[in-house]
């Protein structure tokens, strides 16, 4: 089973976050002024969820939490 990190889950909450505000500019005038803020949301969530799956597939051999470190 593959794990899941705080960048893919921070990712996927900026991406939803930026598609409901696009939603609501869709339903109402007053959210369009908060489309470039909408498109920059989804893509850090785009880019976050990216940067985690990398994270994931690179550390998959070893956990950098549960490492023990020589240097106290």
């Amino acid at each position: 089973m593959e794990r899941i990190n705080g960048e893919t889950i921070a990712g996927a909450a900026l991406a939803l976050l930026g598609a409901l505000f696009m939603f609501a500019a869709q339903m109402n005038t007053t959210w369009a002024a908060a489309v470039p803020a909408a498109l920059v949301l989804i893509a850090v969530g785009i880019a976050l969820v990216v940067l985690g799956r990398y994270t994931t597939k690179k550390s998959n051999r070893s956990h950098p939490h549960t490492e023990e470190h020589s240097h106290h």
